[in-house]
């Protein structure tokens, strides 16, 4: 039994299936062809799922945010003897704090560590003797954490079986990955820190993919949710060779993470002959010392627009991301990400407040100030859907207090909805809105809902 330890009351985290446990799924399966392992993934409904399936083996992936649920999960499993595994970016950047019901913890990239492990649970049920031959594993061992070798990344990512979609839920909208880690640093992401260096699969492999998709699930969007998918320019134009003669193009639409810098008129058409209808860009800032200090690159306000007018150009939507209270960041700065959102053609975007994510160097300043610790800390401020509990935020700014920023960043939330109610519905992602809507009618009165009876009590 997988679980995926999200917060099923968020409509963005119940979105879409978590592959990464898809992947585990098929690497046992391609490890252990000979025997009859059958799984179950989950992200609710785990007492249940536990009388019915009665799984020998359990493992849990969380990240930061929600660490508490996935404890919570813990609690459940341990109350059945059931010997669980972690694994998930937040135990492989804190693997101190695997909880002591847990047998042991996947450390990073964990397709071959996960086969590993089940190997020493069907030969030994997990001893520590076994368990400390695994390279990639913490674990416990006379109450001491005790962590193995690092275990090297994947050189050859093609040699990853494609994830077991046959356990998850899979819409006509649906995702992949074509490469694992990025090659920028960014200092807010713990991606890139979490991959270590960028892989790619073959555009071959990528496109056995996309043709699998669409012969088997019948899909007909593919969002690409690589870090950066345009990073290896030579690998696109393979990949659109490789569908033309498949007979793929034009017979899927898709969506993928792009950057600025990247952009440029033959890329912008590339990826319009791809079949790219949107693409996302982390452009973080209208303000350039704001800028700098977030991507940690000499990247411009001036490039990312040009990087809008170029894709628009090509007939493709741009969505964007936005950070606001780094910890220097003025009032003024704030507005010219304001201004900067207003005055641009982009048809959606986002904003978050900088949140400090273990691994990253922003958790590293958030530390020094004690902002925030690893031991005895509420996880849960570190989502970033700040609008659903805006009192628990995280706020680092040195010069804004925490209501002047909650007030810039529901400023620029209105400026959201008003830019998606005008824009939406002629984006190639409209066909998702009625959905989108509707769960997140249901999310907000849940919300309202806990608030009051929390104000009751």
């Amino acid at each position: 039994m997988l679980i995926n330890a999200i917060d099923i009351d968020s409509e963005i985290e119940r979105r879409y299936p978590n592959l990464g446990l898809g992947y585990l799924a098929a690497s046992v399966r391609r490890r252990f062809p000979d025997i009859d392992i059958q799984f179950r993934i989950a992200d609710s409904n785990i007492p249940h799922i536990l009388q019915s399936f009665k799984p020998h083996l359990a493992g849990i992936t969380t990240v930061s945010q929600n660490f508490q649920i996935a404890q919570n999960h813990m609690d459940i499993l341990s109350k059945h003897s059931l010997p669980t595994v972690w694994g998930g970016i937040h135990i492989s950047t804190l693997p101190h704090l695997l909880p002591y019901e847990a047998v042991a913890a996947c450390i990073g990239e964990s397709e071959e560590t996960f086969a590993d492990v089940v190997r020493c649970f069907i030969d030994d049920g997990l001893s520590t003797t076994s368990l400390g031959q695994v390279p990639g594993v913490a674990f416990r061992n006379q109450g001491k954490i005790q962590i193995t070798n690092n275990r090297e990344p994947i050189a050859d990512i093609d040699t990853i079986s494609m994830p077991a979609r046959d356990l998850l839920p899979i819409r006509k909208h649906t995702y992949m990955f074509t490469s694992r880690g990025c090659p920028y640093q960014c200092t807010f992401c713990s991606s890139s820190r979490y991959w270590g260096k960028t892989r790619f699969f073959s555009a071959e492999y990528v496109v056995d993919e996309i043709e699998y998709l669409w012969k088997t699930y019948h899909v007909s969007m593919i969002s690409f949710f690589d870090d950066l998918f345009i990073a290896k320019r030579s690998r696109l134009e393979e990949m659109i060779r490789l569908m033309e003669r498949r007979n793929l193009l034009g017979k899927i639409q898709f969506t993928c993470n792009s950057r600025a810098n990247l952009i440029d008129d033959e890329m912008a058409r590339l990826l319009s002959r791809l079949g790219v209808v949107s693409s996302g860009f982390g452009m973080e800032s209208g303000d350039e010392e704001t800028l700098r200090y977030l991507k940690c690159t000499n990247i411009s306000v001036n490039q990312n627009q040009a990087a809008i007018n170029t894709m628009k150009k090509a007939g493709i939507a741009v969505n964007a991301s936005f950070i606001i209270g780094s910890p220097n960041e003025s009032r003024k700065s704030i507005m010219r990400t304001y201004d900067f959102i207003r005055n641009s053609k982009l048809d959606l975007f986002d904003v978050y407040i900088l949140t400090p994510f273990p691994g990253t160097p922003v958790w590293d300043y958030a530390k020094q100030r004690g902002i925030v610790s690893e031991d005895d800390f509420d996880w849960s401020r570190l989502s970033v859907n700040v609008y659903r509990n805006p009192e628990k935020a995280i706020i680092l700014s040195e010069t804004l207090s925490k209501e002047e920023i909650i007030g810039l960043y529901k400023r620029l939330k209105r400026l959201r909805l008003l830019r998606s109610v005008i824009r939406v519905w002629n984006h190639p992602l409209r066909k998702d809105v009625p959905r989108y809507i509707w769960a997140r009618t249901v999310e907000f009165i849940m919300d309202s809902l806990c608030k009051k009876r929390s104000s009751f009590q």
